[in-house]
């Protein structure tokens, strides 16, 4: 079958993984710089007013989202993650041959999110660790800070390395198919010129005789002119 064979350890896929498994590596370590650092709660100024370092924990997908209810829903987020984890890395090791720059950028950073927050979603309960869920801590205020009316972005929901990554991946890979969408309409557009229905040496020829007289045009006739005789 097909969607079993082996990938194709090309450079460019050994260079885009190992980045990946490095992005990995550094979502966990800030996750644990920030968790034997800090207070549940506490926030540290980055930027006053904006940034903050908040730390808190999800037991939902990302940004919040994703079944909330009780362990049943927990398992069923860690499903869904290892899910996700596995179809965007089969896809890439398989298909890594046919994978533009862009596209092998997006799977990089969609993979490590995935895994990064996979990692803590799995192993990261109260018996094991302490807390419960994916350790968040970006956090940031849209609307003028912590001492201004709280709204949908003030503040913002906090999120992780692993997160960012997931985000920008996604913001990445839907420009890469608005692109291909717009590229595909123009070639649609221009298959549809009658005149490239011809041969390209018939279009030439064509133009060629609408631009040079012909030759085998006989020449307008000369009436004789009389001698003038004295």
């Amino acid at each position: 079958m097909s969607w079993l064979k082996k990938p194709q350890w090309s450079r460019s896929l050994i260079i885009f993984f190992s980045v990946s498994i490095l992005l990995i590596v550094l979502d966990f370590l800030s996750k644990w710089l920030v968790q034997l650092n800090t207070v549940e709660g506490e926030a540290i100024t980055v930027i006053p007013n904006f940034f903050y370092i908040t730390k808190s924990y999800n037991i939902a997908i990302a940004f919040s989202l994703g079944a909330t209810w009780g362990v049943g829903g927990r398992v069923l987020n860690i499903l869904i993650s290892v899910i996700l984890s596995l179809v965007i890395y089969w896809y890439w090791l398989t298909h890594d041959h046919k994978l533009r720059f862009w596209e092998r950028f997006t799977a990089m950073l969609l993979g490590a999110g995935a895994v990064g927050n996979l990692i803590d979603r799995a192993f990261y309960w109260d018996m094991t660790t302490g807390f419960n869920g994916v350790i968040d801590f970006f956090q940031f205020y849209l609307g003028g800070g912590p001492n201004n009316p709280v709204n949908f972005v003030n503040p913002f929901a906090t999120f992780n390395f692993a997160d960012a990554c997931l985000t920008v991946g996604i913001v990445i890979l839907l420009i890469i198919l608005i692109v291909d969408m717009i590229s595909d309409a123009r070639k649609n557009s221009l298959s549809k010129d009658p005149r490239l229905e011809s041969k390209p040496q018939q279009i030439q020829n064509s133009e060629s005789a609408q631009e040079k007289p012909a030759e085998n045009e006989e020449a307008p006739a000369v009436e004789p002119q009389e001698e003038n005789k004295e």
